[in-house]
Order: structure tokens, then sequence, then C-alpha cells
């Protein structure tokens, strides 16, 4: 169901174009927006809020360089470059169809140029150069409007030079199965989108303070937060969220999901692992290396005040979940528990409930109930089959609000947890209408 309140004040976001909104009435820069007959704003629409950063700032860059002594040249460039980044990332977007691409020091295996669907990908390339006095590489070309066209970096050969823009916040899965976490495609023009379907934004390297280190989240907006209207809605963050994006692609169903019921539309946050050799502790606790609560610290003192700033959530823990399958489902369980004042829902897929001799189906007997939803399913008979059945049976004794999807013969791996995935995100939305 659409999320019922209505935003009440409008201001500008903090970069990449997406307003952190409440009112379609207020303009980001102080003025007043153009409301429609239907009550959409031009401000919270694709167009508006998937643009990169504005090609003023390069030509800004070239200006300035031309006065500077080679030595101050390198300020001037990370100055430019965190411009680039806080307001929305490459490639620059000019007048017209123009597009700057930048990439800062040498090609790994040869210049750089750039590669995608405007070049025919492997049959065309696009060559950059360097600035002279700095070691930032660039294209500055026109790439005509109509259409988001994905594109990727290249140095060396053209069949595994290419790297991914790491500048860019508007991006896709690139379509290939890695076997484990995959790599993504840039966007340019990505206000050009299909309106039918979602679109991903990129935040690199965001830092955890209490696990020093940086990773990946990918924020997943649905077609309803690019609609005018302005509306926050919901969100869900799911772990492991890089393989649950390039494994099989959990935004796919989300766009069919919500294409087929449109009220089920919410924010999904996919967080990524710095590295898949901390996947255990992260995701888990109360044993030698277990780091689970400072993961979960992460995510409430790090992650989420960059995404309530960032894009229109609603802000009661019922519009709020954590999501995640084998131990991102035990670790989605664990947290929501420890903290039911800031999770109202549980998505647990396939959830790894015997870790530390069935801790957590004990302490969901035993401690005091906590006000979350709770979403179950697995496969059967080798699925964590019976853990999650007597999770399901533990909880429903007493009285928890709670689905248990079982399917027969499924496998525990990310093609069933994808087939699955639309009970478990139509269940997130089932009934809650409240946007506080």
């Amino acid at each position: 169901m659409a999320c019922s309140s209505t935003p009440d004040a409008l201001t500008a976001s903090d970069g990449g174009g997406d307003a952190q909104a409440d009112s379609p009435a207020v303009a980001t820069d102080g003025g007043t927006s153009d409301v429609g007959a239907d009550g959409a704003s031009p401000l919270c629409t694709r167009a508006a809020q998937a643009g990169t950063a504005n090609a003023s700032l390069f030509d800004s860059l070239l200006a300035d360089l031309a006065k500077l002594p080679d030595p101050s040249k390198a300020a001037r460039v990370a100055a430019f470059l965190t411009d680039v980044e806080t307001q929305g990332g490459t490639p620059l977007e000019g007048a017209g169809d123009r597009l700057v691409f930048v990439v800062r020091g040498p090609g790994p295996e040869g210049p750089w140029s750039v590669a995608g669907a405007f070049t025919d990908w492997k049959n065309g390339k696009l060559p950059m150069t360097a600035l002279p006095g700095t070691d930032l590489y660039v294209l500055d070309t026109q790439v005509a409007h109509g259409k988001a066209q994905a594109y990727k970096l290249l140095s060396g050969a053209q069949d595994t030079g290419f790297r991914e823009d790491l500048f860019a916040a508007n991006v896709e899965w690139d379509g290939f199965d890695q076997k484990t976490v995959g790599a993504f495609n840039a966007l340019a023009h990505a206000g050009d989108g299909d309106l039918s379907k979602g679109r991903i934004v990129r935040h690199h390297d965001v830092h955890a303070t209490k696990l020093a280190d940086n990773r990946d989240v990918f924020v997943y907006l649905p077609p309803a937060y690019d609609d005018g209207s302005c509306k926050k809605l919901p969100h869900l963050v799911f772990h492991d969220g890089n393989e649950s994006l390039t494994r099989v692609s959990f935004v796919t169903v989300a766009d069919a999901t919500y294409a087929k019921t449109p009220s089920a539309a919410a924010v999904l946050a996919f967080v990524a692992l710095p590295t898949q050799n901390v996947r255990m502790d992260q995701y888990t606790f109360g044993t030698a290396g277990a780091v689970g609560d400072a993961y979960g610290e992460f995510l409430l003192s790090d992650l989420e005040p960059i995404l309530t700033k960032r894009y229109r959530l609603c802000g009661a823990a019922a519009a709020k979940g954590l999501a995640g399958a084998s131990l991102g489902g035990l670790i989605s369980t664990y947290l929501a528990f420890q903290h039911p004042e800031a999770w109202g829902f549980i998505g647990a897929q396939s959830a790894s409930y015997f870790w530390n001799n069935d801790w957590m189906l004990t302490r969901a007997a035993q401690d005091p109930s906590v006000p979350v939803r709770v979403y179950l399913d697995h496969g059967c008979p080798d699925d964590n089959c019976d853990v999650v059945r007597q999770m399901n049976d533990t909880l429903t004794k007493r009285g928890y609000d709670v689905l248990h999807v079982e399917e027969a013969n499924a496998a525990h791996d990310w093609s069933f947890w994808a087939g699955r995935l639309p009970k478990l995100l139509t269940r997130f939305r089932e009934g809650q209408t409240s946007c506080d």
C-alpha cells in the first residue's frame, strides 16, 4: 500500500541529485517549484533526481589549471573530484548531449578509453587524454539523449580490460555471473532510463566506524520514487548486497513485483561486504571472531544517517526492515531482536538458525517478545529446513506475526531465493501504510 504521509519540506540532497524531500511545493534553491495539476513535482521525477555532476565543474577546472603552476595542480584535481562525487558523480553532464568522463591515474594495462552501448562495446572505444601537468584523464564528448547508456572504462584489450567507473553513482549489473561478487556498468544519461523500472544508486566505500572497513552500498529506487509525488517510502536493508544483485538480479525481481503490486513498492538498500573473507565474522555473533554487533552498529550509526539524509524514507520502525539469506537471514533476525526500536521487519531466507548451538532459536523462545513482523522461507529437505520450521513454530506459538513459506526440494541457492523474493517483498509492505 502506498505510504500515507505527504512530505512537508523539500531541501537539496547532499549529492547525486536526489532531493531529501518533504514538500513538492518548495524548490531546492529556495524558490517555488511548478506543481502539475495532478500534484506531481518536477523535482521528484527521474530526470531531476538521477542527474549527475554538471560539466561546468570541468570547465572551471580547465580554467584554473591554465593559471596554476604544476605543483599546485594535483590539489585542484583532488578538489574537482570531490565536487564531482558530492554533486552526483560521473559522467558530468553539459548542455545538449555533452558528457565528460574522468578517471585519475594511468591505466593499469594501457591507455584509458571509454566503451559502452554508444560505442558498440567491444567494437569501438573513445580514447581519453591526460590533462597537461596532471594525472587526470578525460573525455569530453557527445552522447545522444533518449535512453540511459551503459558503459565502462577500458584499459588494455577490449576482451579483458574493462573497469568500473568508480566515480559513477548510477549503475546497473553488467549481467555476468562471476559465481561470487560481480561488476557494474555505469550509466550515462541515467535520467532517460526506462520509467517502468527502478534504478540503482551506488554509494562507494561507505565507512564502517567500529569495523574499520569500507564497503559499497547499492540503493534500489523503485519507479514510485521517481513519479513526481515526492512521497516517502519504507526501506528494506539486504545483506550480501553485491551478490544479491550480481549472482541473480534481485532488482529484476523487484521491478516485476512492483509492476504487479505497486502498493508493495519500497526502497531497497543492498549492503555489500568489503571482502567475502569477512562474511562469517560479520554475519554471526556469540563466538570467537564474530562481530555481528559491530556490523549492526554500522547499519544503525553509519549507514542509516546517510540513507535518511539522502532519500525520502519513512521513519517508523515498522517501515524499516532487514533481509538476507543463509547467514544473512540469521543476522537479520539477531539484529532485529537486538534493536526492535530500529527494525520492525525480518526477511529471513533459508536462515542458518543452527548457529552457535541454536542460540537464536533459544532466544526466540525465552526472551520477551519484540514488536517485529517476520517472513521465513526455505526449501526442504536440504535447506535449513528443520531449524527454520522450528523458528516458525516458536514464533507462532508466542504470538508473532509470521509468514512461513516452504518450497519442496528447493536448494540453498540464489536462484531459489530470487524465486521466493516476491513473497518477501510483498510481505514487507502488507498492511503497512504508516510513514511517520
